[in-house]
Parts: structure tokens; C-alpha cells; sequence
């Protein structure tokens, strides 16, 4: 019996540190549900800002007929909260936009979570004379399996929010298209190589509709 009861122990202290090392933290049911209804409001908001607002991005024609964006089934699986790992010293470099030209930046650090056992990395960047300041001018896109396919071609955008202990909260489900995915006028920044994730992300935004 005695062994049994070991063995057991050792179960249950492996899978217990199993949970606690996976970077989406635990949420009881009522947190997960104050979540899922932020999330709602902020897309009802940002459906209604489309649809009525001069500053939408919407072409003229596709305005008329809009009734709301498409986004995959909320997941708070993919919703994530740790650190922003600074990288110090880095110099100037440059993202691509899609109009061909460089944007100013630099590697500003790395956030990296884990999903379905195995860790990842995205590179955030900054803007450099930009005219952006603090977290205004931190960038982080990505593409991943869905890119060109169920969802935009030039990659996604999750803009960085942080918690009380000031922890970033990286939730794909946030997930948004730049403006160029709606509007050709736009010029937008490409996310980096290195932010390509090799799964789909089936959370967020999905393609909205293809432009000439």
C-alpha cells in the first residue's frame, strides 16, 4: 500500500507542475467568463466603430453591406501572461511594410509562452522615430498556419496589454488584421520571419475579404 500511495504522489505532484509550468495560468470558471465578455464587448465596439465611424477603414461599398467581422470561436487556451524579456544594446534595424518600403525599429525583446508542450518565441519590436512613445511604439505581428488562408496573408497584429503586476497578456483570441487586409490605401508593417509560428491559430480575426 505504501508504494501505491507513492506512486500516486508522484502523479499527481508531476501533473500538478505539468499545469503550473504552462504559461496560460488557471482561471476559475467565473474569470473565464468575465474574459469571454470583455472580449465580446470589445468586438461589438470595434464592429460598430467599422460600420459607423468616418475613421473606419472600410471601403465605401463595403461599408453598405457590413454586419461585423469574422473571428474563430473564442479559446482562452491561447490566451497567455508572462513577461516581456528586454533585449538590451540592440541596434537599428528595419521591418518591411507592404508598400516595399522599411519601417525604422529594433528588436525590443521577446515574449515566450508554452502550448500544447511545446515553448515559443515572438520578437517585439520598436518603432524608432516614429513619434510613438512607451507601449505605443512596441509591435508584435505574426503569421502562423493560417496566414493566407483562413486569415490575412500579411500576418496578424496583437496589441501589448499588461496586467496589474505588469505582465503582458498576449490572448490570440485579440487577434486583429492591420487596415491594409480592408483597404488597399493603407500602408502596414510586416510582422518579422521570426514571428512565423509553425501551427494554425485558430483565435482572433479571420480574413475579412481579398482586395485587388
Amino acid at each position: 500500500m505504501k508504494i501505491i500511495r507513492i506512486l500516486l504522489l508522484f502523479t499527481i505532484s508531476a501533473l500538478l507542475f505539468q499545469c503550473s509550468s504552462d504559461s496560460a495560468p488557471k482561471l476559475t470558471r467565473a474569470q473565464q467568463q468575465l474574459i469571454i465578455q470583455e472580449i465580446q464587448r470589445k468586438r461589438a465596439e470595434k464592429d460598430k466603430f467599422f460600420k459607423e465611424s468616418p475613421a473606419s477603414p472600410l471601403l465605401p461599398e463595403d461599408k453598405k453591406t457590413f454586419t461585423g467581422l469574422k473571428y474563430y470561436p473564442i479559446d482562452l487556451s491561447l490566451r497567455f501572461v508572462g513577461p516581456l524579456h528586454i533585449l538590451k544594446d540592440q541596434p537599428i534595424d528595419s521591418l518591411w511594410d507592404t508598400g516595399g518600403e522599411k519601417r525604422a525599429a529594433r528588436k525590443y525583446g521577446y515574449f515566450e509562452f508554452t502550448y500544447q508542450g511545446k515553448t515559443y518565441r515572438l520578437l517585439v519590436y520598436q518603432f524608432v522615430n516614429a513619434g510613438l512613445s512607451g507601449d505605443e511604439s512596441l509591435f508584435l505581428g505574426f503569421t502562423d498556419e493560417t496566414s493566407g488562408k483562413e486569415t490575412y496573408g500579411g500576418g496578424r497584429y496583437i496589441d501589448l496589454e499588461r496586467n496589474a503586476k505588469g505582465q503582458l497578456i498576449v490572448d490570440f483570441n485579440m487577434a486583429y488584421n492591420p487596415y491594409c487586409a480592408y483597404n488597399p490605401a493603407y500602408i502596414c508593417a510586416l510582422p518579422p520571419a521570426e514571428n512565423h509560428l509553425p501551427f494554425p491559430v485558430r483565435a482572433g480575426e479571420k480574413n475579412f475579404k481579398e482586395h485587388e
